[in-house]
């Protein structure tokens, strides 16, 4: 339970310091769709990264330390969204269930699922063979049943 207690803390810390650069960012109404390198956008990763190395120092108790170590852990994240202008937390929900995992345009081949009917052309059966075949059968079978002391001859024959 404890593991589960200080991951929920660094957690938290995250939260807050995300939350706190936020704040930041408004008050010094940095703007982030400007190119290349922009001072303003510094001093959030800087005031995170300062106030958990303080909070660290200076606090005694483990929870406060975790949450502060969180807060900067926060600051480090935004430092890197900023320096390198990509956000590293950017495909979590993806995978969370929270945001949308599957793309709603998709590009599918259309596929045609019918299948054409089988006709074979077979030649039409006349009346005069199929009776002819039925015939030579009961010949043969008449044939198989009255030989019984050549039962061997009637076996092979039937097959």
């Amino acid at each position: 339970m404890e593991e589960v207690k200080k991951l929920a803390l660094l957690g938290g810390g995250v939260v807050l310091g995300s939350l706190g650069g936020k704040l930041i960012d408004n008050v010094l109404k940095v703007d982030t769709g400007i190119p290349g390198f922009n001072p303003k956008a510094l001093v959030r990763p800087a005031v995170l990264v300062g106030a958990s190395a303080a909070g660290v120092l200076m606090l005694k108790d483990n929870n406060l330390k975790l949450i502060a170590t969180g807060v900067g852990a926060s600051g480090v994240l935004s430092g890197v969204k900023t320096f390198m202008k990509k956000d590293l937390l950017n495909g979590l929900a993806d995978f969370s269930g929270l945001g949308e995992a599957i793309p709603t345009d998709v590009y599918r081949e259309p596929i045609n699922l019918s299948i054409e009917r089988y006709n074979p052309d077979l030649p039409a059966l006349n009346s005069s063979s199929a009776n002819a075949s039925s015939d030579s059968y009961r010949n043969s079978s008449a044939m198989i049943e009255g030989n019984e002391e050549n039962a061997e001859l009637a076996y092979i024959e039937i097959i």
